[in-house]
């Protein structure tokens, strides 16, 4: 890393030099793009530059170093001794978190701060794209810079390697440098910028210190800058297990392929099934319930607790509960420096956007919702999966997870009457209280980061556009193609916007849903009724979102319209 660095700054001193002489500023289409993947989207290595050289996360040698197989046996051991102690999971804790906490040590911080070992470095990605070989060039890159090199040119996409463990604000400075080598290289004066997850949170500390006078377009992408209700459960101890939780989680994951929707489904039907709920699952609640303690003593605080990334992760509403359950005692000085100042930028958030906008900046965000996050505890908030939509929207009022405001919207006014419809035609979203709700996109469906998994889906096509933008465009600058909200239908895998002033199942479009709209949509299921050829209209009576019109789609609206579940439907 040092001597990338020091290449950095004498390939910098040069080029800078010669900048002078370039021709006049680039055209648009020839703006790099630098991308800032998230959490541990670049790869750690261990005794870099050495012949002891290792990757340690992802754990390179995690399945031929047998680690596998030690917890494997560790698991079956753990639940041996479990019983002959009488139902002691401390027991079990003994066998199985030790080689929990080998696995993660070598990336691991001290409760200062401070990284555990020292010789554990980051990847960097000094060359653009075209250097890479098709194979580097989809782990680096990802399918957001795979396509902006097919729509400009591999010449202009760089990708930003960083310590995902590191404050952002530390982060930020190594980015500046970049963004200025990256400019020098391509004679830019501007770079393009997507931050994925938590490189949003070392932009957003970019843009605190330096400004986005060197930044063209700015797209935040399932971003992490207001942190996400994982970390915040997990550092304020909030820590349980739902079955119902758990099952959505799998039925989200279940379209991913062919082979986790088979994997998905069975555990789903199994984890629902009346044994496991009231006798299995509890046992995993209990384990998780007599294990806390010791997880917490052995791996969180000495191994994570000091991590300062971890820190940007948690919410502001979590910040100061999870200091004083982590640290009762106190948080260290050099920590606590190192978070509260995360924590001040990530509060100031609105302004230093706006800042950085004044300085000709344009700016978007584009966020997934209707996704269960990950089950750690009894929350049904919506989410992409991986962050919750009201933190990574900045903002929004959200529905819970399979819920819908007041009745399906039937009683429901937009929180901010800015003179703008910013309520999602489910009735799930109101984006009227987003830090900006002009320049924030939604698509339901989408899992976290997942631009572009499929040839035909187009989530990634919102990215593009938003890169290209020649002024800043807002959610109404082309309500056609991109509006405010999309639907990615999962059975199809095609991302469709929705431009509506009426939500779903309202199919005679009354502002109400009622029994009337359940029997418009049974007759046009049925073919007694034409079909409206308006795709938008084809959406609202496509009640349970699953790319057809069917009679379960009238059977869906009438229990919304009678009050009732759609649970009881199964």
């Amino acid at each position: 890393m040092k001597a990338f660095k020091k290449v950095l700054c004498i390939s910098l001193a040069l080029m800078l030099a010669g900048l002078a002489l370039v021709a006049p500023a680039a055209a648009a289409t020839d703006v790099p793009l630098v991308i800032v993947q998230g959490f541990a989207g670049v790869p750690l290595v261990k005794n870099a530059g050495t012949d002891q050289e290792i990757q340690v996360f992802p754990p390179e040698n995690f399945v031929t170093d047998g680690k596998i197989a030690n917890i494997a046996t560790a698991l079956l051991t753990g639940f041996i001794e479990y019983g002959a102690g009488g139902a002691d999971w401390a027991r079990f804790g003994n066998q199985v978190l030790p080689l929990v906490k080998d696995i993660i040590e070598d990336i691991g911080y001290n409760t200062d701060g401070t990284p555990t070992y020292s010789n554990v470095s980051h990847e960097t990605y000094d060359e653009p794209m075209s250097s890479y070989s098709e194979e580097e060039r989809k782990a680096i890159f990802d399918e957001i810079g795979l396509k902006y090199a097919k729509q400009y040119n591999a010449d202009l996409v760089y990708a930003f390697g960083y310590d995902w463990r590191e404050s952002p604000i530390d982060c930020a400075d190594d980015l500046n440098n970049f963004i200025d080598y990256v400019k020098a290289r391509t004679g830019s004066g501007k770079v393009n910028v997507v931050a994925v997850s938590q490189g949003s949170a070392v932009v957003l500390s970019y843009l605190s210190a330096y400004g986005g006078s060197s930044i063209n377009n700015l797209v935040f992408a399932s971003p992490a800058w207001q942190g996400t209700s994982l970390a915040g459960d997990v550092f304020t101890g909030n820590i349980a297990l739902d079955v119902y939780a758990f099952e959505n989680f799998l039925v989200g994951l279940a379209d991913g392929s062919a082979t986790t929707h088979i994997i998905s489904v069975i555990l789903s039907s199994f984890a629902t099934t009346e044994e496991f709920t009231q006798e299995y699952f509890t046992y995993l609640q209990d384990a998780v319930e007599g294990m806390k303690p010791q997880i917490y003593s052995d791996i969180v605080v000495p191994v994570l607790a000091g991590m300062p990334g971890l820190w940007c992760l948690v919410p502001a509403d979590y910040y100061d509960e999870a200091k004083a359950f982590l640290f009762p005692e106190g948080v260290d000085a050099n920590l606590l420096a190192k978070i509260d100042a995360y924590n001040a930028i990530q509060r100031n958030a609105k302004a230093i956007i706006e800042d950085a906008e004044s300085t000709g900046m344009k700016f978007g965000i584009v966020c997934g919702y209707n996704r269960q996050i990950a089950p750690i505890n009894e929350s049904l908030n919506t989410s992409d999966m991986v962050v919750d939509t009201k933190y990574s929207s900045g903002g929004a009022t959200c529905a819970d997870y399979l819920t819908a405001f007041d009745d399906w919207g039937k009683n429901y006014t937009q929180v901010k009457p800015d003179g703008h419809y910013h309520v999602s035609w489910d009735y799930k979203i109101d984006a009227s209280t987003c830090m900006f709700p002009e320049q924030t996109w939604f698509i339901k469906n989408l899992q976290h980061t997942s631009y572009g998994v499929y040839e035909t889906d187009g989530t990634c096509d919102i990215i593009m556009w938003l890169l290209s933008m020649d002024n800043q465009y807002t959610v109404f600058t082309d309500v056609e193609n991109y509006p405010q909200f999309s639907l990615y239908n999962t059975y199809k895998r095609f991302t469709k916007g929705i431009y509506l002033d009426t939500g779903l199942g309202d199919v005679d479009h009354d502002f109400l849903i009622t029994t009337k709209d359940a029997r418009l949509a049974l007759k046009i299921a049925a073919g007694l009724e034409e079909m409206p050829e308006d795709e938008d209209k084809q959406i609202i009576i496509d009640a349970n979102e699953d790319g057809e019109i069917s009679t379960d789609d009238a059977r869906y609206i009438l229990c919304w319209a009678a009050g009732i579940s759609t649970d009881e439907l199964y």
